[in-house]
């Protein structure tokens, strides 16, 4: 288990919002910056973010040289994985483009490009689609040589029919659609189709209605469709909540993964607050409001943030701040809560299902 120093020292190199140089060295010094911390950056893909905020901290040399290489080799790695992603970004674009107001990129697509060089990188395209357009969608990506499956210990395995079908019945998307590439750094790309902002179907107007307020973003000389900012925002919050409250990803360790709560940390440190109220009227017009108290609260918890405080606080007459502690097992139907309340002992918690237990009957 990580000691209290080392947790301290993880979180404060994942903030690129505002670093604590003071207290970053102070935990150095101490002698926090051990392999258990450079693992929890990897493993959340927090690596290029931890080193920036050294380098901006003028502490990159305080570290070890094993620590500091393979954060700058991280970094590296990302900005050239970034211009593969760009390019791959570029030809989904051209076959998303006859479908032109029934979809919007999410995510990674957008956030790649915010942050600063190397800092965020996606493992896919995520894409939100009108319901009714996902098997046409699904066709055009077929006849562009993507196939549904899953890349497993590094090769494509194909999906099974009731793979697909059990993913759009569980989790509200389709089984991701994998093509290989030439790149260097990047074998295969993959695609994210969902219809549905929870783990199942059934919010089809919130979905057409993220649609119709939808914007242009341009990245260099794609031009994607994305939600407009609030929509982003919630979106992100959604999907961070659903994972965070879904056995399943819980019993995957992939429920918490800290660079998801970053991107609204950052998201909100870029945001003029004058326009919060609009924000939790859109969220509660969407039915969002038990997704935004979790990540508010959550961001709020992890990174002290003040902005995400306020917009908890917010939010919360509008919610069942209770929900915080619920998870649900799809499959089967169980509801389990959270022993555990505090966020970031849950975050550095071994193994969180051990935090569970059964609601009774």
């Amino acid at each position: 288990m990580m000691n209290e120093n080392e947790k301290q020292l993880t979180l404060a190199l994942c903030d690129p919002v505002a670093p604590c140089p003071e207290k970053i060295e102070k935990l150095i010094s101490k002698g926090a910056a051990t392999s258990a911390v450079l693992g929890e950056l990897l493993f959340n893909r927090m690596g290029a973010v931890a080193c920036k905020v050294l380098c901006d901290c003028g502490l990159i040399q305080s570290v070890n040289r094993e620590f500091r290489n393979t954060l700058t080799n991280t970094a590296r790695l990302n900005i050239e994985y970034n211009k593969s992603f760009a390019a791959e970004l570029r030809s989904l674009a051209a076959i998303m483009a006859p479908f032109t107001g029934k979809y919007v990129f999410l995510k990674g697509a957008y956030l790649y490009d915010l942050f600063p060089p190397g800092c965020r990188t996606s493992n896919d395209a995520d894409i939100l689609a009108a319901p009714e357009c996902v098997t046409r969608i699904g066709e055009a990506l077929t006849a562009s040589g993507f196939l549904q499956g899953n890349v497993r210990n590094g090769e494509f395995v194909p999906a099974s029919r009731s793979e697909i079908i059990n993913s759009k019945m569980m989790r509200g998307e389709t089984v991701p659609y994998i093509k290989k590439t030439d790149h260097p750094f990047m074998r295969f790309f993959e695609v994210d189709i969902n219809f549905s902002l929870g783990y199942k179907s059934g919010d089809s107007d919130t979905v057409r209605d993220i649609l119709e307020s939808s914007v242009l973003y341009k990245d260099g000389e794609t031009v994607i469709p994305i939600p407009c900012d609030n929509d982003f925002m919630l979106q992100l919050c959604a999907h961070l909540y659903k994972e965070a409250s879904v056995y399943p990803w819980i019993k995957m360790k992939r429920d918490m993964t800290l660079y998801k709560y970053v991107d609204i940390y950052y998201l909100l440190s870029k945001r003029d607050m004058t326009d919060a109220e609009k924000l939790i009227k859109r969220a509660v017009a969407l039915g969002l409001q038990d997704a935004c108290y979790y990540a508010f609260t959550s961001v709020c918890e992890l990174f002290s943030d003040k902005k995400s405080g306020s917009l908890r606080d917010k939010i919360a007459p509008f919610s069942d701040c209770g929900a915080i502690l619920k998870v649900i097992s799809p499959s089967d139907k169980k509801l389990f809560y959270y022993k555990e309340a505090n966020v970031k002992k849950r975050f550095f918690a071994r193994n969180r299902i051990d935090l569970l237990e059964e609601a009774k009957a």
